[in-house]
């Protein structure tokens, strides 16, 4: 019985296609960044030579990112994530999706966020980490 379920547990893991498996690691910093601000799972999602672009245009390194992701004092809320794309070659991964939701700044003033975004994730070590991010500014779903 124990080799039996060994064997289906590896299938099943092989059967995960690289896009699935590229796509739970977005989900996974998406929720780090935007929800549990929890450093140990960015780290670990973060290549040390990521560059990190935001809308407004600062874009920047992992201690950087890190230190902004889990110190700010900005709150999201509704974050939906729409329009997926994902294209992998080899061991590299180019991600599109629009994320949209809301931003409250310290004072409680809302801004609605909504912004286009593309990821370029590396597999280093056998695991798939961030290398670049950028995001524009979109206009509102109509």
């Amino acid at each position: 019985f124990s080799f039996a379920l060994l064997v289906l547990v590896t299938f099943s893991a092989q059967a995960q296609s690289k896009e699935d498996r590229v796509w739970r690691r977005v989900q996974d910093l998406t929720k780090a960044v935007f929800e549990t601000r929890d450093s140990i799972v960015i780290k670990d999602l973060v290549s040390s030579r990521v560059s990190y672009g935001h809308s407004s245009g600062v874009v920047e390194n992992k201690a950087e990112m890190l230190h902004n992701a889990v110190t700010t004092p900005v709150i999201y809320k509704m974050i939906e994530i729409e329009k997926v794309s994902i294209d992998v070659s080899d061991d590299f991964a180019l991600v599109r999706h629009n994320l949209r939701g809301v931003s409250v700044d310290a004072k409680g003033a809302e801004s609605p966020l909504n912004l286009a975004i593309l990821q370029v994730w590396k597999k280093e070590a056998g695991k798939w980490r961030i290398w670049g991010r950028q995001a524009v500014k979109i206009a509102p779903k109509s």
